[in-house]
């Protein structure tokens, strides 16, 4: 069987029309009848019911592109496996994920990727904002939303870790209070998901849960964070965000040997039949760098 006018028949069987199918193709209408008789005369048998208005696919027809159908695939997987083998990791690579998170990758994954891999051109969208994935609008997302796309590959890389922190200041001026008291403290809360003021705290195997209160909320962990900073109470934030805040002493970290279950973070991408070197190299990095560190997610998914 012709594979050239396989081709064409699937089209045309998609598109139910012969034009639409040579505007695809970028051929003659004529080419695309003649293909098609061709295949008929080749199973001795007619392929599409003809109108002067539509066209439909007979019995054979609809058998004929079931069975052609993941051919079509097949083939496409190879050129694209082939291509994926001869090729540089090149060409554009776009990257979404939360703000924060962002700027980690900015200062641990973008500067040895860039130098590794010169070609690459990294288009990068830090934002609160979610970007079509499904679609082929980004490349890769980094996520920490309950609900994800459909039609996407997910990764889950496990759950974000946060720690409590706030000024020296603040801690001076108020009693340090055992951890299941902790909500004696006035926090900085988050009013983005008021479910995350709901804390829950991991040492080891222990856990202890508990809604933290406050008469200050904001929607980012940049405003939390600056908040704090100001002594206006504690905060939960990412670690990754205030690692070298506290390392330099402009914020104390409280209870260290306790970590915040936050959020749980995602990898996503477009389903495709082949996943470019580029988008593998990628991810591979961030990936090495998060079990590297250890320090940013709590590797237990279930503790």
């Amino acid at each position: 069987m012709n594979l050239t006018y396989l081709q064409t028949f699937l089209v045309v069987a998609e598109e139910r029309s012969f034009t639409k199918a040579a505007e695809i193709l970028d051929v003659s209408k004529g080419l695309i009848t003649r293909h098609i008789q061709k295949l008929e005369k080749t199973l001795s048998s007619k392929l599409f019911h003809r109108t002067t208005r539509s066209i439909s696919l007979t019995e054979v027809g609809e058998e004929l592109y079931t069975k052609a159908k993941p051919i079509q695939l097949l083939a496409a997987e190879a050129e694209m496996r082939v291509y994926d083998m001869t090729q540089d990791i090149d060409g554009d690579l776009k990257v979404t994920a939360p703000i924060e998170f962002g700027r980690a990758l900015c200062r641990h994954v973008i500067p040895p990727f860039v130098k590794q891999y010169p070609k690459v051109n990294l288009i990068l969208d830090f934002g609160p904002m979610k970007k079509k994935i499904e679609s082929g609008d980004f490349d890769i997302a980094f996520r920490a939303y309950d609900e994800l796309p459909d039609y996407v590959i997910v990764k889950d890389l496990s759950f974000i870790r946060n720690v409590l922190v706030c000024s020296t200041d603040y801690v001076k001026k108020n009693k340090y209070y055992h951890i299941e008291n902790i909500n004696q403290y006035s926090f900085i809360l988050n009013s983005q998901n008021k479910r995350w003021n709901q804390l829950e705290l991991i040492r080891g195997k222990d856990n202890y849960q508990i809604e933290v209160t406050g008469n200050l909320s904001a929607n980012t962990y940049n405003s939390i964070l600056e908040l704090a900073l100001q002594g206006m109470g504690i905060a939960s934030l990412p670690y990754y965000q205030v690692e070298t805040l506290i390392k330099n002493g402009e914020l104390i970290h409280l209870y260290p040997e306790w970590s915040v279950k936050a959020q749980k973070l995602s990898l996503i991408y477009a389903q495709r039949p082949v996943t470019p070197k580029k988008m593998v190299a990628f991810n591979l990095a961030v990936k090495q760098w998060l079990g590297d560190k250890g320090l940013y997610l709590i590797n237990n998914m279930n503790p």
